[in-house]
């Protein structure tokens, strides 16, 4: 009875790590040009990946490429972007037999965003991920929604510690 219950509980673990593609929560600064990873984190093996990002209104790709994580992998990148709802498909593929092995979090390729001068944060959905077995079943991953702030002071203005004192009490024209 034991044992048994041992096994279920390491098969609701393993089930619940799952696979999944995400990018981790960042900031940035309005005008600013950042790179960040697209992760990839899975407990089956998978022969490529594709995956839908769609962006906040103010931030755009401006490069992309493989790492050397996939690159090592023998995988090959096609990146496709819809002008019309700022959505984007990236399919990263082998051109033979070989997989991603499982892994908790490897980086798969990495994306150069830019933030326009207005841009005041929102979130990157990455969404409809799949990935595929050697016998090309589908693995259905799980997608995320990326926050990506901006900081504090780029909101506001001028950082109040910048200021001289005069002005933080009274202002400029006071």
């Amino acid at each position: 009875m034991t044992l048994a219950l041992m096994a279920l509980l390491l098969a609701l673990t393993l089930s619940a790590q799952g696979n999944r593609v995400y990018i981790e929560d960042f900031e940035i600064e309005p005008g600013a040009t950042d790179s960040v990873l697209v992760l990839l984190s899975n407990v089956d093996p998978s022969r490529g990946l594709q995956f839908n990002l769609s962006l906040p209104q103010g931030l755009e790709i401006c490069e992309y490429d493989l790492t050397d994580y996939s690159r090592r992998s023998k995988m090959h990148l096609m990146f496709e972007e819809s002008t019309k709802d700022s959505c984007h498909v990236a399919f990263i593929y082998p051109m033979g037999l070989i997989c991603f092995p499982a892994d908790d979090a490897a980086a798969v390729m990495y994306l150069k965003v830019k933030a326009s001068k207005g841009f005041k944060g929102g979130n990157i959905v990455t969404w409809k991920c799949c990935g595929a077995t050697m016998e090309n079943t589908t693995i259905n991953m799980d997608g995320a929604s990326t926050r990506v702030t901006v900081p504090d002071a780029a909101l506001v203005g001028i950082p109040v510690d910048t200021q001289s004192s005069d002005d933080r009490f009274f202002g400029p024209d006071d």
